[in-house]
């Protein structure tokens, strides 16, 4: 574990320059990366206490409550650059906080079932993969609230997420829980959720193949930061223990569409091709 936590704290650096270099604009990349941190924590911390549904490895050395301390400082990243992919793409600027919202739950149903199968956490129901749907979906209603609120240009508001966020996220929780998930989709969820997520995939796929012909991808300096993510839960899963047939299906079926809508030609500031794909970071 320690291995794997030095990784992490690897990963956490690298993607963070990468994204103030991208952004180029530190104060702000740092100034909501911290809120979001306190927010996860506060998200995660209550979540467990409220309602026991998973709990976190031993293995881990440093916990702040039932929570290791790297957890909070990774989930920011997956949601910040979730954003920048909403808006690489277009995503109107009302829906934009639902579009990175839809992209972490996407994030998520590997992150989250490669973690568990690598026995980082674990979850009191088995659904997909070791993963309930509600699980997965509990970050993108954490990223929703939170990327509503990052967005408006008052930094006293964006500070609301610390609080904000949380109480949306247990909201939604409860809404989802009592209204659907206590009565249906529960137990154990495969084959048919994998089969689910790949045929996802395939409509992700037509969709970023569709955008590309619009003249939509994603540069570089966007994929980045989300591929040095990734790669760490990738090096996880290529290890024989955690390796198995279903988890390297739904890696590809995740990995994809992101592969399909990145455009790996390099992009210089100033030049020609890059005054009219390079998009405005409001």
């Amino acid at each position: 574990m320690a291995a794997f936590e030095f990784a992490c704290v690897v990963v956490i650096a690298l993607t963070l320059f990468a994204m103030m270099r991208a952004r180029r604009a530190i104060a702000e990349v740092l100034g909501e990366y911290a809120i979001l941190a306190v927010a996860g924590w506060v998200g995660e911390q209550s979540c467990i206490e409220f309602y026991e549904h998973y709990a976190y490895s031993e293995s881990w050395h440093l916990f702040i409550g039932h929570v290791p301390l790297l957890i909070p400082l990774i989930w920011p990243l997956v949601i910040l650059s979730a954003r920048e992919v909403a808006r690489a793409l277009g995503a109107p600027a009302r829906w934009q906080a639902v579009f990175a919202g839809a992209i972490v739950v996407f994030d998520a149903a590997l992150v989250e079932v490669i973690a568990v199968g690598a026995n980082l956490w674990s979850w009191a129901e088995p659904g997909h993969l070791g993963v309930p749907l509600i699980g997965i979906l509990g970050w993108g209603f954490f990223a929703t609230a939170a990327v509503a609120l990052l967005d408006r240009p008052s930094w006293r508001v964006r500070l609301l997420a610390i609080a904000a966020a949380p109480l949306a996220t247990h909201a939604a929780l409860l809404a989802t829980w009592w209204g659907l998930f206590r009565w249906v989709l529960r137990g154990t969820l495969q084959p048919a959720s994998v089969v689910a997520l790949c045929a996802l995939s395939t409509l992700m796929v037509a969709g970023a193949l569709a955008l590309r012909r619009r003249g939509r991808s994603l540069e570089l300096a966007v994929a980045v930061p989300r591929v040095i993510a990734a790669a760490l839960f990738f090096a996880l899963l290529a290890q024989p223990d955690v390796s198995t047939a279903s988890l390297w299906i739904c890696a590809a079926a995740s990995a994809l569409p992101y592969l399909t809508l990145t455009s790996y030609k390099l992009r210089f500031a100033g030049s020609p091709s890059s005054s009219h794909t390079q998009l405005p970071s409001r």
